[in-house]
């Protein structure tokens, strides 16, 4: 029982530390107006010129693997695990997207008069701002949500094969998705959004089965491939995400015990689906009559705290409304 809490914690702890990033990033990316101006609180880059989005998305697609293989049991079927992660994924994102929509379509009359109606079947399989990304749509009805959700999708999709794989060799199941992912994503064949992070995702389920010393050697590795390797951002930041991803597990077990950090931790990791979902449509709410090339320093860091305020308020009522929604079904069908 020990060793399955100091797993979740250290798991609570970096969906913390990778929900603070794409939180930073996006207040960074709509105050600087998509990083035309000069940045006033935080940076939006790590080493090697990493973006910090790309790094809370790969911590992000590496945490769901670890969960995935620490809560899946290897006798559920595929399609038990798909209606599970549907259940978890959509009943969510179809409540936020219904009211985020709603908000925007009576508030900006005409926002989504370019989008053609075929599209809102991409927003109903949550494909909406993956499709953009993607270039499959120019347009379409997306307001919630990120590219990432589309992509984590289709990890779900590989996810009962992977399991599958790695109990039988591991070894062998890295060998061919490095070989299939590296060239794919080197060609540009997924416009970078699923290929690379399939590596990413498959690290997380194998760590838990790591040893102290695979773990040891697996550090220097990783600093000397982002060193020297002549690979692109996104490959970079694979290893960095491991390296980091790494570090925080071993840093969480001190931290274990601590009722602060435990708290602060569990309520990130709680929240941080809703928070995903409505972080980006309220900062870029938030902005609107700001003249941002003369925003101050310390109305940035204001406009920062109100932002926190505001998408902790609108992640908590998400989950309100749909805790009470699933209360009124209840009562309905008895």
């Amino acid at each position: 029982m020990l060793i399955k809490k100091q797993r979740l914690f250290y798991l609570d702890l970096i969906r913390a530390v990778a929900l603070a990033s794409i939180l930073i990033v996006h207040f960074n990316a709509t105050v600087t107006g998509y990083f035309t101006l000069p940045h006033k609180l935080f940076t939006s880059t790590l080493v090697q010129g990493i973006y910090l989005g790309d790094f809370g998305s790969s911590l992000f697609f590496i945490v769901s693997g670890a969960s995935l293989a620490l809560t899946t049991p290897p006798e559920q079927s595929p399609w038990q695990f798909y209606k599970k992660r549907a259940k978890a994924v959509y009943p969510l994102f179809w409540l936020a997207w219904a009211v985020c929509f709603s908000i925007r379509f009576i508030s900006q009359p005409g926002y989504y008069a370019g989008a053609k109606t075929v599209t809102l079947v991409l927003t109903f399989l949550g494909l909406d701002n993956f499709a953009v990304a993607a270039g499959w749509v120019g347009m379409d009805f997306a307001c919630v949500g990120e590219w990432f959700l589309g992509s984590i999708l289709f990890l779900y999709l590989l996810f009962p094969l992977l399991q599958w794989a790695l109990r039988r060799s591991p070894l062998l199941t890295w060998a061919v998705t490095l070989a299939v992912c590296i060239p794919i994503h080197m060609h540009g064949w997924d416009a970078g959004l699923v290929a690379v992070h399939i590596p990413e995702f498959l690290f997380g389920m194998t760590f838990l089965t790591l040893k102290d010393q695979m773990k040891a050697v697996l550090i220097p590795l990783l600093v000397s491939g982002l060193i020297n390797l002549p690979v692109d951002e996104k490959l970079l930041c694979a290893m960095f995400s491991a390296f980091v991803f790494i570090a925080l597990a071993a840093v969480a077990a001190p931290l274990m015990d601590k009722p602060l950090p435990r708290a602060v931790c569990a309520k990130a990791a709680k929240l941080s689906y809703a928070v995903f979902l409505v972080h980006h449509v309220l900062i870029q709410r938030l902005v609107r009559g700001f003249d941002l090339a003369a925003l101050s320093r310390r109305d940035t860091a204001i406009l920062f705290c109100v932002y926190l305020l505001a998408t902790y308020a609108a992640a908590e009522a998400l989950l309100w409304l749909q805790r009470w929604l699933r209360e009124q079904k209840q009562v309905i069908f008895q």
